[in-house]
């Protein structure tokens, strides 16, 4: 094994090209000239320099150059003297990237043109090596295989295990381009030779007495081959040797697809792999850094207290059951809790998604909106199932996390164990269902009347009506003219307690949040998360917020108005609608705004309006902008403070800083053998059993068309046959053949 003092890596050394950064955060180099320079722990800076601008032929005091880091390939380091150069040698493995940036010489041209100030336009830059890079620039880098061009060195190399010399053995043979098949390869001895047809190359090792070191005891290092053989050549590929390769890259970037290592190991090493090849390469190293679905349980106690050491504040917690199994963990994140105090309306919306993996799992998660109307992640769980107990224990969490003495709003499907769950942790608070579900079971019902689509478009109409009337006498008016066209959709909206989604009869203040933002919530990031583990799932949900709470600042920073896009355009919306409203001044703050079948009262002062929607929601409505237009008055001084941009600075003043994969411990155990993981604070936590008789079936899975409402009393969705008219008679029950009047004319 190769210690640090021995450890060797290429340099990538690149000149005269661009480093191009991609909005997902991926960097490329553009165009120039790439050159191999290989370095180890006993290389010296000056040397390294010299050599590099050698192959380049610059001069070194006209350069400047700079490294990158596997963790951030976007960020450039300094590479000045022996210490940075330490640091290269550290960060990185296998290779690295160093960019040699030229200092540009101005050479003042016969005619310039002077702006203002000091620029010269016109000014050329000469670069005495552009010629050179330009013909150059489509040279291929140097492979990485051509470190183990000494990976086999003779007779009497040591190999720390059997596996050690195999994969020093696969290296050998990639990088000296040949093949080979094993005689003889079992824990004693491992005999290999080349596969060409007539080729003398042969190794022969063993191991030293009983113990797992081996040792070359012959080796034949000739090799006979035919012409073209290299183009035709077959490596011997394993899946350790794949796993081998992308450890370190899967690392710092656990998206590392199947399709990304073939394309890597093509172009880095210049072998050809299938995509299952790729694929169990890949699941070898999510067993080796402890990222499997099984082995990932035994991290979130880890993972917990990491989070709470990079994030003070943040609240993750976990339980096992009596045998050390995993049970439940919740994670609020401090940015998420802090960003709610401050902004957050007091609404939470409440959303379960099942996870169809393995141990088939429940995400439960709330979720606020932000000064913006936009969805704003608060806290999550992972959970068996979304049975009482485990809403209560995460209700119970989010109560804790928060500590918010304002009366909570919760919107959520209304199911009996969320509904029971937050009456015991939370108490008589307004909860209110979630209108996007409530719709969809109102249309499932209006399929079993077999109604015209055209009536069935009027009633979900009226079901819009009835649900965002401000007013008592709007709801009422929505309501009849359903009855008039449908008893059974009127008895289904009174059955579903109205009270619970209706505007004008909810108690709380709301501010038309009507439904769970399923576009934007946890629940919209499973898709890609339904088969990771439990740890991998946590970071990519860190990512997610990361990525919301980083945009959402720069985004904040660069709004034109005192209010975000969103409330912008509902503000505009207002104002024009009130343009042609007349309106007669009652008093200095007081105003009279004449409608088309009543009118509405406005008061300033007090910020209200008749019709209910400036209480109801925080923004004027078209009656107060008219009144306000007619006085010359600043509309944004009468926006409730929760939509401003300094909220929306609060709200997303704080950011989230993520425990990175190549942090996660390696090679714990359940069976209780303690090593470097354990030492550092992990526990021992079991996986959870699967459900017993869990067994796919072939083929693509049926889908089960069922009404989110489930209602006990929906009829079956047969649909009735068409009774039979007469085409003589015009009447109904039988057909012309047993018509009378048919009968008769035939009589």
């Amino acid at each position: 094994m190769v210690s640090n003092s021995e450890k060797e890596i290429l340099c990538y050394c690149m000149s005269g090209g661009e480093l191009v950064t991609y909005p997902d955060g991926s960097v490329s180099y553009k165009g120039g000239i790439t050159k191999g320079v290989k370095v180890d722990s006993n290389t010296k800076y000056s040397d390294f320099v010299r050599e590099l601008c050698s192959k380049f032929e610059i001069d070194p005091n006209t350069v400047t150059l700079k490294y990158s880091t596997p963790f951030d390939k976007s960020r450039l380091l300094a590479l000045s003297d022996q210490s940075d150069f330490a640091n290269l040698l550290g960060f990185n493995q296998g290779f690295a990237d160093v960019y040699v940036v030229k200092e540009e010489r101005c050479v003042e041209p016969q005619e310039t043109t002077r702006c203002s100030g000091d620029v010269l336009v016109g000014s050329v830059v000469e670069d005495s090596n552009l010629e050179e890079a330009t013909n150059r620039s489509n040279d291929k880098a140097p492979l990485l295989s051509a470190l183990w061009e000494n990976a086999i060195k003779g007779v009497g190399q040591i190999f720390d295990s059997g596996s050690e010399f195999r994969n020093a053995l696969a290296n050998f043979s990639i990088a000296c381009h040949f093949g080979y098949k094993y005689i003889r390869n079992d824990r004693e001895r491992i005999i290999a030779q080349c596969v060409a047809d007539g080729c003398q190359w042969k190794i022969y090792a063993s191991a030293v007495g009983s113990s797992n070191i081996f040792r070359v005891r012959k080796y034949e290092d000739k090799h006979t081959h035919p012409t073209n053989y290299e183009e035709t050549v077959k490596y011997r590929i394993s899946k350790m040797w794949v796993s081998n390769i992308i450890k370190e890259k899967f690392r710092n970037n656990p998206d590392y697809t199947p399709q990304d290592v073939i394309k890597e190991i093509k172009r880095d090493y210049n072998v050809d792999i299938a995509y299952h090849q790729a694929r169990r390469g890949k699941e070898s190293v999510k067993e080796a850094v402890n990222l499997s679905l099984k082995n990932s349980f035994k991290l979130v106690p880890w993972i917990c207290q990491r989070l709470v050491e990079s994030n003070p504040g943040t609240v993750a917690v976990y339980t096992s059951k009596s045998d050390s199994t995993f049970h439940q963990l919740f994670i609020a994140y401090y940015a998420s809790i802090h960003g709610f105090r401050v902004g957050c309306r007091p609404i939470l919306f409440v959303e379960e998604k099942s996870l169809n993996g393995k141990y088939l799992h429940t995400l439960l998660s709330v979720t606020a909106v932000d000064a913006d109307n936009r969805m704003f992640p608060v806290a999550f769980a992972v959970v068996e199932s979304g049975s009482l107990e485990n809403w209560r224990w995460f209700f119970r969490n989010v109560k804790v996390a928060l500590d918010d003495n304002r009366d909570i709003i919760f919107v959520s499907e209304r199911t009996g164990d969320i509904v029971k769950a937050v009456e015991e942790i939370y108490g008589s608070v307004p909860h209110a269902r979630c209108y996007h579900h409530l719709t969809e079971g109102f249309k499932m019902m209006l399929k079993c009347l077999h109604l015209s689509p055209p009536v069935q478009d009027v009633l979900k109409m009226l079901l819009d009506k009835i649900a965002y009337a401000k007013t008592r006498l709007d709801f009422d008016d929505a309501l009849g003219k359903m009855r008039s066209i449908s008893e059974e959709a009127y008895d289904w909206v009174l059955k579903n307690e109205p009270v619970h989604w209706a505007n004008s009869l909810f108690p709380g203040k709301r501010y038309d949040q009507f439904s769970v933002n399923i576009a934007g919530s946890y629940g919209a990031w499973i898709p890609e998360a339904q088969e990771l583990s439990i740890i991998e799932l946590i970071n990519l949900i860190c990512k997610n917020i990361t990525d919301i709470m980083v945009g959402r600042q720069a985004n904040c920073a660069a709004w034109k108005f005192p209010v975000g896009g969103t409330i912008e355009e509902l503000l505009k919306k207002n104002i024009s609608k009130s343009e042609g409203l007349h309106f007669r001044c009652s008093s200095a703050f007081r105003f009279e705004v004449f409608g088309i079948l009543i009118n509405y009262c406005v008061d300033l002062h007090q910020r209200t309006c008749s019709c209910r929607e400036w209480d109801m929601v925080g923004l004027p409505c078209i009656h107060a902008c008219a009144a306000l237009k007619s006085i010359q008055a600043d509309i944004y001084s009468y926006v409730e403070k929760c939509y401003l941009k300094e909220t929306q600075q609060a709200i997303y003043s704080e950011c989230i800083h993520a425990v990175w994969t190549n942090e996660i411990p390696d090679g714990t155990s359940v069976n209780g053998i303690e090593d470097d993981a354990s030492s550092s604070g992990l526990g021992l936590l079991r996986p959870p059993s699967p459900p017993p008789g869990l067994r796919r079936l072939r083929g693509r899975p049926k889908k089960h068309m069922e009404p989110q409402n489930k209602e006990k009393n929906m009829e079956p969705q047969n649909k009735g046959k068409r009774p039979l008219h007469c085409s003589l008679c015009k009447e109904a029950g039988h057909n012309r053949k047993r018509s009378w009047a048919g009968l008769r004319q035939i009589g």
